[in-house]
């Protein structure tokens, strides 16, 4: 314990020194942008204003430099004095084959050198990857010039908390299962954070992935699906700086209410949260109307359980309705471009120069059927604007300005060029219902931006490099085919088809869909979150088989029969007051959330929670079980949980929902006979 002492007091001491030196080169930098921004302004009042172009961008350049400098030491000082409480979690000895003594590696969340000795290495250096993959003996890993190869003599596991040593704990194991325990029973946080010191080999595997193809993860409830897709982009942005920064990474969010929920984790890591955005964003920005929320579609879903919309909507989510909208693109409506001719005479131009500007219906046709058949519409009409551009001999300025009055001109050889009047075709079509579209329906739109794209293309440039999609099951192969339209790069994409709450989805699903991403598909069966009692309960209620859950003890779900729901939830708010930080009572529907606050108005503090761009940080918040997904809370309250109230299969979805958001404690009330599914467990 001594040595373990005496080392964790060297490294601080490196933090310190670190610290030190950075804040010395930040005073300095901060000096110098105040010199040169004294410097320029005396230079331009001496010269009359008329300082050169030349001396005015090499000021502006320096000073831009000296402020970067600022900022970045600023964020490097801010790193390691937050690192000054826990520095490092783990040690591996690490014995090179044909080396004579093995090598002691402290890994952290951040690599801590000094005078080039290293203290502490990054837990995603290549170095680091020993202690998440191997266990004691032999072992290996991938450096910059090859494989490395050799036996871990040791592994040692850190409790350290604001800078002191508690223990540690010697283990042959990946990761000890008391450390584990220890993490995973503390109460739930109001924001993600980091979990580099327990990573799992299956999720070290996917963070670690450096074959750059897209990666489809289906997970179970708890198996920490978001975690992984935040670390993998941490490791990123961490061991390729070259090809990738912050900005080049984009994370599809199912809410700005989770955008939030998760906005701490990469910061944690040191690096620059990465660019987030919902599908609703992409929906408005590109068909500028109002966007109904998919929370708004559940309520309806849940509250009319109105069989027609149900099965439409299990419909448009299948890849049957897919090919059906992609056949009704690229053949009936590609069909019906009928193009007559175009003459074009500019003022001066004599009576022999026609045929310069002459596109016939003949030569349209024969680009647009055969040249550009195989090309989506939006192309085909880009690719034959460029051709009469060419053919006019129009400068780039006189380009840029008739070009969209060219397209304009070839559209018009379309019966129909508004997209909700091409959208009511198809649905007529295939006898679906046709909606109004002055406030679009979620279920509407994926189609819509389909529509949009294949014949006219989107306005918006979304390209990135690097795409996180989460809560896969929310959407639809239309989406997906969106994705791999809008973003033509790598990405990984994480979900739980158990979770669906407005259809079933299955394993062949999951199969069609990883064939139709060309994904590499990885499944996760081992849950984390909820005690075992909690995990055993919930994969019960939906049949869930072949799950391993930590063995982490706890109380039973509780079944409680009242006949006042009003005195019962308060009752159990007051019981666990003092046991927990963080309690919902998780509804079904909206209607539920309203009726619920209106029991506890007076006589409890809340926060009502639906569909919502706030934070989940309250003591108490009522919310939906479609809000509530991908968060976690310490206590979870599910009323009205009676068997009128949950009896379908997709009422016995979303009360699967509800119950994998409890980490310590779950509790339903019920007037009347319970539920069904609850008779089941």
């Amino acid at each position: 314990m001594k040595e373990e002492q005496k080392y964790l007091e060297k490294v601080e001491l490196a933090i310190d020194k670190n610290i030190e030196n950075w804040k010395n080169e930040r005073d300095e930098a901060k000096k110098m942008s105040t010199t040169l921004l004294a410097e320029r302004a005396e230079n331009f009042y001496m010269l009359d204003n008329d300082m050169s172009a030349s001396d005015s961008a090499y000021y502006i350049n320096k000073i831009d430099d000296a402020d970067a400098t600022v900022e970045n030491l600023t964020k490097k000082i801010e790193i390691f004095e937050k690192s000054k409480d826990r520095p490092y979690f783990a040690r591996i000895d690490f014995k090179e084959n044909g080396a004579d003594a093995a090598g002691k590696y402290y890994i952290g969340l951040h690599y801590i050198a000094l005078d080039k000795t290293a203290y502490v290495y990054d837990w995603r250096a290549p170095i680091s990857s020993l202690y998440y993959n191997y266990d004691e003996g032999k072992a290996s890993f991938t450096a910059p010039d090859g494989e490395v190869e050799g036996e871990i003599t040791l592994k040692r596991q850190y409790n350290i908390e604001n800078g002191k040593l508690n223990y540690y704990i010697n283990t042959k194991e990946t990761i000890n299962d008391e450390i584990l325990q220890e993490v995973l029973s503390k109460h739930a946080s109001p924001k993600m954070r980091q979990i580099v010191s327990t990573i799992q080999k299956e999720q070290n595997a996917i963070i670690r992935e450096e074959n750059f193809r897209t990666i489809l993860v289906q997970g179970v409830a708890g198996s920490g699906k978001t975690s992984i897709a935040l670390h993998r982009a941490g490791y990123l942005l961490y061991n390729h700086r070259d090809d990738f920064s912050s900005s080049d990474v984009l994370i599809l969010s199912p809410s700005n209410l989770f955008s939030n929920y998760v906005s701490d984790v990469l910061p944690e890591l040191g690096e620059d949260n990465v660019i987030e955005m919902t599908f609703s964003h992409i929906a408005r920005t590109e068909l500028k109307r109002p966007v109904e929320s998919r929370e708004n579609l559940m309520d309806e879903v849940y509250k009319d359980k109105n069989q027609t919309k149900l099965n439409e909507i299990a419909y448009k989510s299948s890849f049957d309705y897919l090919n059906a909208l992609t056949k009704f693109l690229t053949e009936t409506f590609a069909a019906v471009f009928n193009p007559r001719d175009m003459l074009f005479k500019p003022a001066d131009a004599k009576e022999d120069s026609y045929n310069a500007f002459y596109f016939s219906k003949e030569e349209m046709k024969k680009l647009y059927f055969e040249s550009f058949a195989t090309l989506p519409i939006n192309k085909r009409i880009e690719y034959m604007t460029d051709i009469l551009i060419e053919r006019f001999g129009l400068s780039p300025k006189e380009t840029e300005l008739i070009k969209p009055r060219f397209k304009s001109m070839l559209y018009r050889f379309f019966p129909l060029s508004d997209i909700y009047k091409i959208c009511e075709v198809f649905y007529s079509r295939e006898n679906l219902s046709v909606p109004s579209f002055d406030k679009l329906a979620y279920e509407d739109v994926a189609t819509l931006l389909m529509i949009k794209q294949f014949i006219f293309g989107l306005d918006h440039d979304f390209s990135t490099k690097y795409v996180i999609i989460d809560e896969m099951q929310d959407f639809t192969p239309v989406h997906f085919y969106l994705f791999n339209k809008i973003w033509d790069c790598p990405k990984i994409i994480l979900g739980d088809i158990n979770q669906c709450i407005e259809k079933t989805l299955s394993k062949k699903y999951l199969l069609e869909l990883s064939r139709f991403l060309k994904a590499k598909l990885i499944v996760l069966n081992k849950t984390y979150r909820s005690t075992r009692q909690i995990s055993q309960f919930s994969q019960k209620l939906i049949g869930l088989k072949g799950v391993i859950n930590m063995n982490r003890e706890g109380e039973e779900p509780e079944l409680i029969k009242t006949t006042d729901t009003a005195r019962t939830l308060l009752r159990l708010i007051d019981e666990n007051r003092n046991k927990f930080e963080h309690t919902a009572i998780v509804c079904k529907t909206s209607d539920e959330v309203t009726k619920v606050a209106k029991m506890l108005d007076g006589k409890e503090k809340y926060e009502v929670i639906v569909g919502s761009d706030f934070s989940f940080d309250f003591p108490l918040v009522i919310t939906t079980a479609a809000t509530s997904k991908g968060i976690e809370f310490d206590h979870v309250i599910v009323p009205f949980a009676d068997k009128e109230n949950y009896r379908s299969e997709l009422d016995k979805n979303m009360l699967y929902v509800a119950t994998t958001r409890a980490l310590h404690k779950l509790e339903f009330v019920f007037e009347g006979q319970k539920s069904k599914f609850l008779k089941k467990v």
